[in-house]
């Protein structure tokens, strides 16, 4: 044991016992983006096929409830993300009209976010920011999610602007960007 060092030690004669029910310690836009982020390394995040039926993974939501599903390829790589209000959304009706498939038949591989098109903050970068700056970074670029990247370039977590809005309590207004120019049409109201 000569590795090791002693703990310094104080005086609890007069301490009291903790109250087990208190809630996290208060966060608030100033508080360390870290502390909002998801991390994959702690919780296994939730995972599905990009062939995966929109009931299906609404299933799945479930049982394991998440603010997202992350959509894997055949090698389970990562192609892309659900976000879960995307699931009961009116973009499935748009999709089903869209590609002629009945609801049932939309895959996750239509709604999803390509990987191409979120975005990727190191784990370094973030340790010098605040929920105030991911946020501001996120209603830039009209993401719903920055994934969190680690040394070597892995994917390591992400931070959810739906997770910010629940445990800050405030609401989070982000508009999508649109990339192509059919996402620039399906946000356009058309008169039927």
């Amino acid at each position: 044991m000569s590795n090791f060092k002693e703990l310094r030690t104080q005086d609890i004669s007069h301490g009291t016992i903790a109250d087990t029910f208190t809630n996290e310690a208060v966060i608030d836009l100033t508080s360390p983006a870290t502390r909002i982020v998801t991390s994959f390394t702690q919780t296994s995040p939730m995972r599905a096929a990009f062939d995966t039926t929109i009931e299906q993974a609404s299933k799945q939501l479930n049982t394991q409830p998440s603010d997202f599903i992350l959509v894997t390829d055949e090698q389970q790589k990562l192609i892309g993300i659900v976000a879960s209000a995307d699931l009961q959304s009116s973009k499935i009706m748009i999709l089903s009209q869209r590609l002629g498939l009945p609801r049932s038949e939309i895959s996750l591989r239509y709604l999803m976010t390509p990987l191409s098109n979120l975005m990727g903050v190191s784990m370094k970068s973030l340790s010098y920011s605040c929920i105030g700056d991911a946020l501001q970074t996120m209603e830039h670029h009209g993401a719903m999610f920055i994934l969190v990247t680690a040394a070597n370039n892995e994917i390591s977590g992400l931070i959810s602007a739906r997770d910010i809005a629940r445990k800050l309590q405030i609401p989070v207004h982000i508009s999508p960007i649109a990339h192509t120019f059919s996402e620039v049409l399906e946000s356009v109201e058309h008169p039927h």
